[in-house]
């Protein structure tokens, strides 16, 4: 008989748009039902600001920010959940790189869980982030739709 993978360290990717927080609610469950600890991270990436913003240290400070709140609520959200273990990481770049390369190892993860995509009018670019995620990590890859 087989029996279901238990998790210690759920990893998410969460931004707040729909299908990131749909990845969080299901992270947040995976992580009660195992009783796992949740990584939560949330990605600042220099490369969705227009040419002007991207010049501009108010708006870099401003959609930086933005990203620190977001994290912080997306934390408390889990800890108002019943998740005990909840770890935050802001970080810099493009998340599914990142998330291969070094946050997925650091962490400490077994499970990654991720949107199929992101923001309106990105969907192609987030959707080639879960797919290299799914395609390249080393752990469990969970995409929500």
């Amino acid at each position: 008989m087989v029996e279901p993978k238990r998790f210690k360290n759920v990893l998410v990717a969460v931004d707040d748009s729909e299908l990131g927080q749909l990845a969080l609610v299901n992270a947040i469950h995976q992580a009660e039902e195992d009783g796992a600890k949740l990584t939560i991270v949330s990605f600042f990436e220099p490369g969705e600001l227009n040419t002007f913003d991207a010049l501009d240290k108010d708006k870099i400070q401003a959609a930086e920010s933005k990203v620190e709140e977001n994290l912080k609520g997306f934390q408390k959200q889990a800890l108002d959940a019943g998740v005990e273990d909840v770890q935050p990481i802001y970080a810099v770049g493009e998340p599914g790189e990142q998330l291969v390369k070094h946050i997925i190892s650091e962490a400490g993860a077994d499970l990654v869980v991720m949107g199929a995509h992101s923001k309106p009018g990105v969907r192609a670019y987030f959707g080639s982030q879960s797919n290299y995620v799914a395609n390249h990590a080393d752990v469990t890859v969970m995409i929500v739709r």
